[in-house]
């Protein structure tokens, strides 16, 4: 018996969400992309501490969904079909991204992308491989892909900042990982800026309040 693998493109039903700016005059934009288990609505409500006037925050949830500890959570992808995967969340996060364009007046503000935990390799593909500008790429709590597109990430941050943060007392990360991901950063060229703060895997509401 002989067994073949095919594929098949359909539509699928994508969820985010928007807390949108109380002016007109949208300073910033930022998406934020959730990392393993976790959902879109729950990773945006850590975000309240980002200035609600001026700001638009937008929180794409993964495509896949599952049940983690009882509770419902969503996943960017897994080791299974992972280039069907990565190629469906950037087509996506392009899509999203033209929806929010049209939606809102933000043709002047500064555009914002950040990743937490298994949402950095998906923002850094997305940041590398999509179809938008973004001035800042934030990277919070996990490794960096080893399998990037070096060469284009240097010219996507031609224009661009890349920050990449991580907790001393990471007990999902490791430190001597962050440290082999700092290095396989600067063995590629790529200008970055590395933030260590005390504590764990979370979004740091300082460093980031600091950081525009």
């Amino acid at each position: 018996m002989k067994i073949i693998s095919e594929s098949l493109k359909i539509e699928k039903t994508a969820k985010y969400y928007v807390r949108a700016a109380e002016s007109v005059n949208i300073r910033a934009v930022w998406i934020l992309i959730h990392g393993y288990a976790q959902l879109a609505s729950d990773f945006l409500m850590e975000f309240n501490f980002i200035n609600s006037k001026d700001t638009l925050l937008a929180a794409p949830e993964g495509l896949s969904r599952f049940y983690f500890r009882n509770k419902p959570g969503a996943s960017w992808m897994t080791k299974e079909d992972r280039e069907n995967e990565i190629s469906d969340y950037v087509n996506y996060l392009n899509e999203l991204t033209v929806r929010i364009k049209t939606d809102f007046e933000i043709d002047k503000s500064e555009f914002n992308l950040l990743g937490f935990s298994q949402g950095v390799h998906t923002a850094v593909r997305f940041f590398i491989n999509g179809n938008h500008f973004f001035d800042n790429l934030i990277l919070c709590s996990s490794d960096f892909p080893k399998d990037a597109d070096f060469p284009l990430l240097r010219e996507k941050l031609t224009d661009s900042n890349l920050y990449y943060i991580h907790g001393t007392s990471d007990p999902v990360i490791s430190n001597s990982t962050f440290n082999n991901s700092v290095n396989l950063l600067n063995e590629n060229n790529i200008d970055f800026s590395h933030i260590k703060f005390d504590g764990g895997h979370v979004v740091n509401k300082d460093i980031l309040s600091g950081l525009f």
